[in-house]
């Protein structure tokens, strides 16, 4: 069954060349296809976070486009990822750097409301559509000119609040959804399937204006619920699990531990009990659950080759953020580590534009920033810049990939807490003035914090210089729900209660 479905994702259509009607010839106006994963990790095939990941459909968009292999988001959860991605400024700018509340960005003008990439677009011409988890804290029917909905959320889960295999700890603080299991028994009564549908039908609609797609797949977000087909092709026996070390925290400076606590999240001991038993269900439905995506993002991909806008449409797919599975012992987002600031992000140009060409089946080592997305787009698409923007446009990187970049890529998790990413190695820098640097050339895993080597002065000096001067105090939008005792602590000296 599911060697089936996989031979009839879109594979041997979209990237064929065939000739088909596009709605304009005008280079300079194209279509935007924009796909956003949730909680995705490394963990496809185009990038080789794990061995037995299966994303066909993934793998042949990256190879058809540009794959940023060092991307990473500016907000290791939700909220203040999606924030700065639409709104093009940083955490530190906006004070966006946890959940907000509701749908309370919508009411700020200065950084948010009709300042949004989507909505930025509508202004300058473009039909813009969405579906599915796009926009969080401000109201995707605000930004977007038709809105398909949410449909069930993050999915359907048992009755009566059964849970397959974590059960959450009774202590006093935020809780999760995170739990795994075959479930419900059909893809039709998955969110990304209807998403997936909503999307198709836009495609397949005329339009006399270009268009702005955003599709928000839920999956891999907790709970890793997909029918039981997906978690076929990973026998529980035959799982490979990630690199972890169970004293990995022993040289993590004080601050560092405690900000990333998760007390209500599964621990690694609760993983590797009894031979490890939930680490390889986990693992499994984590698999499944990218598997099913990206099956998703497949049949939309079929969808638009299909189209009429086949060739003049810009097809863009990242996740907001990463995720750990057992590294740094946690099972979460909420990082400044590689596992949790690293994501995918590939670009396809139009087929009828000549980027489309000088980039196909390139990769970039460049440390990029999903901030990057806005300004890229609107002189992709022809539109006058926005002097707002605190990102920078990729396109020149395309189209030369030796030209001078970035010395590093900024994620922040609560103020003033920031790890910068190079092409080599990762700093970070807590509000205290605690630091951590690893050398990913020798050390990918992060096991090693080498900030207090006296040989590695002159490195960390050159990072102090890139850490952010001024940051914002925090968005009147917080949300009033710390995730450990050390936050509970912080946001209370920066006045959230």
């Amino acid at each position: 069954m599911i060697r089936i479905i996989q031979c009839i994702c879109f594979g041997l259509v979209l990237f064929a060349g065939a000739v088909s009607t596009a709605a304009s010839d005008d280079e300079s106006d194209p279509n935007v296809l924009l796909i956003v994963v949730d909680d995705l990790n490394d963990w496809i095939g185009c990038l080789g976070g794990h061995p037995q990941a299966k994303t066909p459909n993934i793998d042949r968009l990256a190879k058809a486009g540009i794959l940023f292999e060092n991307a990473h988001c500016q907000g290791p959860i939700c909220g203040p990822s999606r924030a700065s991605i639409w709104s093009g400024s940083y955490p530190h700018t906006t004070g966006v750097y946890q959940q907000p509340a509701s749908n309370s960005l919508t009411e700020d003008e200065k950084f948010f409301k009709g300042q949004l990439l989507p909505e930025y677009f509508s202004r300058n011409g473009y039909e813009t559509f969405a579906v599915g988890k796009v926009t969080h804290g401000y109201r995707n029917e605000t930004a977007f000119d038709y809105y398909g909905g949410k449909f069930d959320g993050a999915g359907p889960k048992p009755a009566k609040g059964r849970r397959f295999n974590y059960f959450l700890p009774d202590v006093p603080f935020t809780g999760t959804q995170t739990d795994w299991g075959p479930f419900p028994d059909q893809d039709e009564k998955m969110p990304d399937y209807r998403s997936a549908d909503w999307a198709s039908e836009v495609l397949t609609q005329t339009h006399d204006r270009p268009f702005f797609l955003a599709v928000g797949f839920n999956r891999p977000h907790v709970p890793w619920y997909v029918p039981e087909k997906w978690f076929a092709p990973f026998p529980l026996d035959e799982i490979v699990l990630p690199a972890v070390m169970g004293n990995d925290l022993e040289d993590v400076p004080e601050i560092g531990v405690k900000i990333h606590e998760l007390p209500k999240y599964p621990s690694l001991e609760f993983l590797q009990a009894n031979g490890n038993e939930q680490f390889k269900k986990c693992v499994q439905a984590y698999l499944a659950c990218n598997y099913f995506v990206d099956h998703q993002v497949g049949r939309v991909l079929k969808s638009l080759e299909q189209s009429a806008y086949a060739d003049n449409t810009i097809v863009i797919l990242f996740s907001d953020h990463g995720y750990h599975l057992g590294e740094k012992s946690r099972v979460s987002k909420h990082s400044l580590w590689e596992e949790s600031t690293r994501v995918p992000f590939m670009i396809l140009p139009s087929r009828d534009s000549e980027l489309r060409h000088k980039v196909a089946g390139r990769k970039s080592s460049k440390p990029v920033e999903l901030i990057d997305l806005y300004p890229t787009l609107t002189e992709m698409c022809g539109l006058p810049s926005k002097a707002s923007n605190e990102g920078r446009s990729l396109k020149p990187l395309m189209e030369d990939p030796s030209i001078e970049w970035r010395f590093s890529a900024l994620t922040t998790y609560a103020r003033k807490n920031h790890s910068l990413r190079t092409e080599r190695y990762r700093y970070i820098r807590y509000e205290n003035g605690a630091e951590e640097l690893y050398d990913h050339q020798f050390d990918p895993e992060e096991w090693e914090n080498i900030a207090g080597d006296p040989e590695q002065a002159e490195l960390i000096f050159r990072f102090r210089l890139e850490v952010p001067r001024r940051n914002a105090k925090y968005h009147a939008a917080t949300k009033k729900r710390p995730i450990n005792p050390w936050f509970q602590s912080h946001l209370k000296a920066n006045g959230i209660e």
